[in-house]
Formats: structure tokens, C-alpha cells, sequence
């Protein structure tokens, strides 16, 4: 599985390996304030936007740390402040890599006056990393 910083979580990403078991993820939230994370079935082929429900062959368990709400096509979790959430992750059948997308709500902090502060004059990501096979 795969490991996801929190600059790449700012835009759509996908699992390096199809999902056929159940795995935990882990995802850390280095904010002193809640932040957001969603996991969302890929786009259909000719489905005008519409995405795929994966949640009809796939399952959330064990949340710790957060709290999430699922439909067919996606789930939505809050992480709680400054903590490490975790959740199992389980397809009752093989999902393909690119039928599952995630993103979450992550920004970029920026202190020109103290490069070293947000890293760069880029800026530095925060928010919470993904381990996709913690």
C-alpha cells in the first residue's frame, strides 16, 4: 500500500495497489484543530461526474480518533485535533486502484518573514499524512 504527505493530500490521490483485504489506514493530524479527509469512488467512464459506489462492496470499521459518515459514493471524516486516527478499510470484493480516490482539506502556511518557519517560501503543508497500510 502507500503513504501520502500532506502536500499531496491536498489534491485527488490513488492507492499504489488494488484494494482486495481488509487494511487499516492511518492518517495524522498535526493541527491543534479538527481537519478533514474523504474517500470517494473514481469517476465513471461516459458517467457525465458521476463516480462509482464503492461503498456498496466495501466497508468502515473501527474508527479511532475520528468520526466519518459514508454513502454509496464516498465517506467524509472529521480527525480530531493534534491526534492519529485510524480505521479499517474492507472490500468484500477487489476494488481496482482508480475505482478510489482521496483528498483531504490540508492548506499551506506561509511566513515570508521566517522562511524557516513554514519551510520554504512555498510554503508548508498541514494537516494529516496518509498510511494506507498502517
Amino acid at each position: 500500500m502507500a503513504t501520502f504527505t500532506r502536500r499531496e493530500l491536498r489534491s485527488r490521490q490513488i492507492n499504489s495497489a488494488n484494494f482486495s483485504s481488509a487494511v487499516s489506514w492511518s492518517l495524522v493530524n498535526n493541527l491543534k484543530t479538527q481537519t478533514y479527509f474523504t474517500i470517494e469512488g473514481g469517476v465513471v467512464p461516459e458517467g457525465n461526474g458521476e463516480r462509482k459506489n464503492i461503498f456498496n462492496t466495501a466497508s468502515i470499521t473501527n474508527p479511532v480518533n475520528c468520526s466519518f459518515i459514508s454513502e454509496s459514493m464516498h465517506s467524509a471524516f472529521i480527525i480530531n485535533p493534534s491526534s492519529t486516527a485510524t480505521f479499517v478499510f474492507t472490500p468484500s470484493s477487489t476494488i481496482n486502484k482508480e475505482d478510489v480516490e482521496f483528498i483531504a482539506t490540508n492548506v499551506l502556511f506561509y511566513d515570508m518573514s521566517n522562511p524557516s518557519v513554514s519551510g520554504s517560501a512555498t510554503g508548508s503543508a498541514v494537516g494529516v499524512t496518509l498510511d494506507t497500510n498502517a
